[in-house]
């Protein structure tokens, strides 16, 4: 009888080292005001606004191949060596898996400002974090701002024709090498959607767009991507007095026509997120990705207790909210799509992953396989048992007036 006891808790145990071992992501909490970059399959999130989470490091597995909204598999990575939000973050490095964090806001001084440029490197193959070596001018200190790196370099740009200092936009770079600043506000009043300030990297060189179409109303802390066929697609923010209109919510410009035409999209789809503010959005395939942000309660787009701590998943093919990825072998748009001659092809914002997809193997069968072989083991655990219990029975001699029987 102890063998069976023993034989019973030695499995449990395995079975629940095993469940341990096999819980590859968790649920992160809310929180809002954070950075985020895509580097390969991972989708990585730096920074709070949230206390708690302000120095947690954690990715998301954005393999297309198993992405959805019900259950996103999260990992949590080694932490930040500073208190940040607001951030900036861009990908550089020789092959491109080093991420730049840029701050100007530390929350550890007293005031919030920082007179210094903090800058921090990390390495996503050794997980590692590292404070670059860097010469030249530091740049006056700034929070709010938005980092995209098209080059290995950075160099003073030209003033010349440039806008209005501004807070809160999003900064675009289109393949053709074109920087595009959309929304945001200076001294406290909005920008107009309509004008679109281009910063020209080949020629450091500053032009002001207007853009036709549908009117967008004015915003700020807003998120925009590049999808591959040339749209940047906005989402949410607020216009300074409260959240956009749920109507306007979706908007895409159009960068393939001249002038840049705006369009308002209607919202379509399951699991449509909220109005939400200070919240991630990045492009992987032809799927936008929207983590996190805050809700509008109370009059205002700062209040922890309405942090949204899910992720919602746009088809930019068709502007249509899913809950997965699931329709990827339908795509009109390769997942491996590059744009010819282009000259800027590692642009962080729009990189485009590697994605295999099995039809053989799905994430069912992978999790499947384990839980059979645990019972195919465990089954033949109990078969030797009961064989090597019969026999030691057939081996013993039975003595007149034995307590065998009732021992068994």
């Amino acid at each position: 009888m102890n063998f069976l006891k023993n034989y019973i808790f030695l499995w449990l145990t395995i079975i629940l080292v095993w469940t341990a071992a096999s819980a590859e992501g968790f649920t992160p909490p809310g929180r809002f005001r954070q950075s985020s970059v895509l580097v390969g399959n991972r989708l990585y999130f730096f920074g709070s606004q949230n206390t708690a989470e302000q120095q947690n490091n954690i990715y998301l597995d954005v393999t297309l191949s198993m992405l959805n909204t019900t259950n996103p598999s999260w990992s949590m990575s080694i932490s930040i060596p500073a208190v940040f939000q607001l951030a900036s973050a861009c990908v550089g490095g020789h092959n491109k898996n080093t991420i730049y964090l840029l701050d100007h806001f530390n929350t550890n001084t007293n005031n919030g400002d920082s007179n210094n440029t903090v800058v921090y490197a990390f390495d996503t193959l050794a997980a590692t974090w590292s404070t670059p070596i860097i010469s030249g001018p530091i740049p006056p200190s700034r929070q709010q701002f938005q980092a995209v790196n098209d080059t290995n370099a950075w160099i003073q740009g030209s003033n010349v024709n440039a806008p209005t200092p501004r807070i809160d936009f999003t900064a675009t770079l289109l393949n053709n090498g074109l920087i595009l600043y959309i929304g945001g506000s200076t001294n406290g009043s909005p920008i107009y959607m309509s004008e679109i300030p281009t910063y020209n990297t080949n020629n450091n060189s500053w032009n002001t767009t207007i853009a036709t179409g549908d009117t967008v109303n004015s915003r700020i802390c807003h998120t925009a991507v590049l999808s591959p066929d040339g749209h940047i697609v906005i989402y949410g923010g607020s216009n300074l007095l409260g959240p956009i209109n749920q109507s306007q919510n979706l908007a895409v410009l159009d960068t393939t026509v001249n002038p840049y035409q705006w369009s308002i999209k209607p919202i379509t789809g399951s699991n449509v997120p909220p109005s939400l503010a200070y919240h991630s959005s990045d492009i992987v395939g032809n799927f936008m990705i929207l983590a996190f942000g805050v809700k509008y309660a109370n009059n205002s787009f700062n209040n922890l207790s309405n942090v949204n701590s899910n992720i919602y998943l746009l088809d930019t093919r068709s502007y249509t909210w899913v809950t997965s990825t699931s329709t990827l072998p339908n795509s009109p748009h390769p997942q491996n799509q590059t744009v010819p001659n282009s000259p800027h092809p590692q642009n962080p914002t729009v990189t485009q992953i590697q994605t295999v997809v099995s039809d053989s193997l799905s994430t069912g069968v992978i999790v499947a396989i384990p839980l059979v072989l645990i019972a195919v083991l465990a089954i033949a655990g109990f078969a030797g048992y009961w064989y090597y219990k019969i026999k030691k029975q057939n081996n013993i001699i039975r003595v007149a007036g034995s307590k065998f029987d009732e021992s068994m």
